[in-house]
């Protein structure tokens, strides 16, 4: 679903479809409100295509993709740290 291009019926050009706010919330495990604020602050890449029910931000899938990675390579790094220091035994479990 993701990824699928639609076709502009009165350019004859291939547009791509976005992914709305719900999907990107989901897949990165925030609210709703807090991809739009991240929308609002440029972190994220989207549009509002005008269609049959109204104006919604789509969001580029490649704009979400980069913010994936960020997260998760911070998520790594701060965890590292802890990690090492567990398999020195360092930091006791108890």
């Amino acid at each position: 679903m993701w990824g699928v291009e639609a076709k502009n019926e009165h350019e004859g050009l291939r547009v791509p479809r976005g992914i709305t706010v719900a999907q990107a919330a989901t897949a990165l495990r925030y609210s709703t409100a807090s991809i739009r604020r991240l929308i609002a602050e440029r972190v994220l890449v989207a549009w509002k295509p005008a269609g049959p029910r109204g104006r919604k931000w789509l969001i580029d899938e490649v704009s979400l993709s980069r913010l994936q990675a960020a997260l998760i390579d911070r998520a790594r790094t701060e965890a590292d740290p802890v990690q090492t220091a567990l398999l020195q035994g360092e930091l006791p479990l108890w």
